[in-house]
């Protein structure tokens, strides 16, 4: 199968992954590769606050696991949002987006429409390219 590429992107994208999984840092990395995006990774929130706040870069998609060892995604993006106001997001998990509003790790001003996705874990390369496609063409 056909790997899908961004579309309507005139400069391929920047990509930060935030997961403190680095099995899926790897994975996340090496499917992005092949879709020529410039790929930031970060293992903490720190790391990625810490590098929103160091640099310039522009980032157009920022992947975040939403449960993370010394705080959560959600949390990292309204801290750095402000910084990257025209930032998409994509937030993973292992649990269910259910799962997480019950909990109250995610809520609902944490997925505004068209510019935040959800995805459970495991998903397929396809459809994670879909949905970072999806975010940057919208």
């Amino acid at each position: 199968m056909q790997t899908p590429k961004p579309e309507n992107v005139m400069n391929p994208p920047t990509v930060l992954l935030l997961d403190d999984d680095p099995n899926t840092l790897i994975a996340l990395h090496a499917i992005l590769d092949r879709t020529n995006a410039t790929v930031i990774e970060c293992e903490d929130g720190r790391c990625a606050i810490t590098w929103c706040t160091q640099n310039s870069t522009n980032i157009d998609v920022m992947v975040s696991d939403v449960i993370l060892p010394d705080s959560n995604g959600p949390e990292v993006v309204r801290k750095v949002k402000p910084l990257r106001p025209l930032m998409r997001l994509l937030f993973i998990s292992g649990f269910s987006l259910g799962e997480l509003r019950k909990k109250g790790l995610l809520r609902d001003e944490d997925l505004a429409p068209g510019k935040t996705e959800f995805l459970q874990k495991p998903f397929s390369p396809e459809t994670f390219l879909r949905c970072v496609n999806d975010l940057l063409t919208t």
